[in-house]
Parts: C-alpha cells; sequence; structure tokens
C-alpha cells in the first residue's frame, strides 16, 4: 500500500500558500499537466523533479533533468538529489516547495490569546514610571521662572504620542507577517530605548553644567541613533526570527549613514556659524562641581595676555 506524501507550496515568508495530499511510488512537479503536482512558474521545467523512497522508506527528491535544477533552502548550490527532512524547503525556479511524510510531527498548537504574564507587566509598569521620574526631574531642574504644569505635562504626553504610534506600526507588522501582534513585546522595546536615552541624555546635559564636560553632550546625536539602530533590529527580531544577519546589516548600514549624514549637518552648521550648534541646560548652582575660579585670577591672566600682545608688536616693529 501507497503511503502518503504531502507537498506544501510555500510563499517567501515560508508559510503554506497550497498544499497537496497524494499517494504512490512517485510524486512528480513540473510545469506540464501531466505532473502530480502544476507548477505555476516560468523558470520551473515541465518535468522539473519528482519525489521517490529509497530503500528505508525515506523521502528522496531527484533532479528530472531541469535547467535550473534543485536548491536546498536557501543554498545557492544545485543539487540532482536530496534527502528530506520536512523541515527545510527545495526551490525550484522561484518557488518553494515542502515536501513532508503523513507521519511528520508537527509542533504544539499556540495558545490563544495568551495575556502578558504578571513579570512582563510590573516590568513595562516600572520602565513607565521610571520615564515619567526622569522627565519630571529634568523639567524640575530646569525650571528657571514660575512653575507651571503644561511644563512638566507636555513634554510626557509627547513621549506617551510618540511610543503609541511607535509600538502600533510595529505591532502592525508583526501581526501581518506572523498573525500575533506582540504589542507587549514591542512596548518592552520602546520603553527600554526611550529609557536608556532618557539616563543618557541627562547625564550628558548633567556633564556639560556640572563638570564642563561636552563630549558626551556634543555627541548625543550618535547616542541616540545607536539606541535608535538597536531598538529597530529587536523589533525585527520580534517580527521574525530568520535572516538575523541580513537585519543586522541593514541595520548597521542605515545607522553608519544616519551618523555620517547628522555629522555633516553639525559640521557645516558649525562653518556657518562659527559655533558648535548646541544648547546646554540651566541647572541649579549646587549642581556645578567643576571649580569657580576666583574674578582676580581672571583679570591677572587677561593682563598677562596683555602683556604679551604689548611685547609682540614692540619686538615686531623693531
Amino acid at each position: 500500500m501507497d503511503q502518503v506524501i504531502w507537498v506544501e507550496i510555500l510563499s517567501r515568508h515560508r508559510d503554506v500558500t497550497a498544499r497537496f495530499r497524494l499517494t504512490g511510488p512517485q510524486v512528480r512537479i513540473g510545469r506540464a499537466y501531466d505532473n502530480d503536482v502544476v507548477i505555476d512558474d516560468p523558470y520551473v521545467a515541465g518535468h522539473h523533479m519528482r519525489v521517490v523512497r529509497d530503500d528505508e522508506g525515506r523521502l528522496v527528491a531527484e533532479d528530472s533533468g531541469s535547467a535550473n535544477g534543485m536548491l536546498l533552502d536557501r543554498d545557492r548550490t544545485g543539487l540532482k538529489r536530496i534527502m528530506l527532512d520536512g523541515e527545510r524547503p527545495i526551490r525550484i525556479g522561484h518557488t518553494l516547495i515542502r515536501i513532508r511524510d503523513a507521519s511528520h510531527t508537527v509542533p504544539h498548537e499556540r495558545a490563544i490569546g495568551r495575556p502578558a504574564g504578571p513579570f512582563l507587566l510590573v516590568l513595562l509598569t516600572v520602565l513607565g514610571l521610571a520615564i515619567v521620574g526622569i522627565e519630571l526631574m529634568s523639567a524640575w531642574f530646569t525650571e528657571t521662572g514660575e512653575p507651571r504644569l503644561s511644563h512638566y505635562l507636555m513634554p510626557l504626553v509627547y513621549i506617551g504620542g510618540a511610543v503609541v504610534c511607535w509600538v502600533t506600526i510595529w505591532a502592525v507588522a508583526t501581526r501581518i507577517v506572523t498573525g500575533r501582534a506582540g504589542f507587549t513585546r514591542h512596548l518592552l522595546i520602546a520603553l527600554s530605548g526611550v529609557l536608556v536615552y532618557s539616563l543618557y541624555n541627562d547625564f550628558a546635559q548633567f556633564a556639560a553644567f556640572a563638570l564642563t564636560w561636552r563630549a558626551p553632550s556634543g555627541y548625543d546625536y550618535v547616542a541616540m541613533w545607536c539606541i535608535a539602530a538597536a531598538i529597530c533590529f529587536l523589533h525585527l527580531r520580534q517580527v521574525g526570527t530568520s535572516a538575523t544577519l541580513v537585519k543586522a546589516a541593514t541595520v548597521t548600514a542605515l545607522l553608519a549613514v544616519a551618523i555620517a549624514l547628522h555629522t555633516l549637518i553639525r559640521v557645516e552648521a558649525f562653518q556657518e556659524s562659527g559655533r558648535p550648534n548646541t544648547t546646554y541646560r540651566l541647572m541649579p548652582p549646587a549642581l556645578r562641581l567643576a571649580p569657580v575660579h576666583d574674578a582676580n585670577v581672571f583679570f591677572s591672566e587677561v593682563d598677562q595676555l596683555r602683556a604679551d600682545l604689548d611685547r609682540d608688536r614692540s619686538e615686531a616693529g623693531r
């Protein structure tokens, strides 16, 4: 009695678009209408391949003399004979085919509507409260006039709206590709990125004001783009776990381009204005940690500079 063989046609996302249940000593696949499975692909031969069983009953794919041959999954080397494992698909022409025995073991079913675990909810709450606390503290440190409620609330509204829009876009993309939105996972990634950038930004501004250390603030755009690139890569990992190296390489290339363009803009702005296009926050004087120079020391240095200039002029006039 012939055993059942299942032939599946896959999309480029590896989703099953068609499935055929076949029996017989062999299964013929090609573009001609006398095949068991007809493939509508101009790069597939009329009689492209066949599937048979070896002496041990295992499924084997054999090329039927096609010009383009058979490729195993993402390999680029054409093969004449492939031992099938039911997992890695075969590419003929531009079509992906997966062939399985009727006894192939399928993974366990996914849970429907499983709510986020308590740990994840607690973590999201902690991240949200940390961001709110940092933004409120930053607004309080930079308060230079009469306190206004909008001065504290508007940054939170902007951040909250941006995070919701950002996460929604990634959740919709994930839903389209995988069938699951994964909103909480994307929200965790976004909030983590916002928290990291908030911490870095406040540290850079504090270092510039308290320690006159301008490097962290002067290159804050590099940190911003690096954090954004990391967030995008993690979102892409949630959309799909395949082609991780390609995603990482693409994000890295875009990161390099973004930093280069931003650097060019800042250099051109410096050439036009003659000073760095950077504004530092005003903070309470108590946070100033760098030593303050005495006025007498400052004027003595000015007098010494004037004396040096007069000496240089007199020497040049001789």
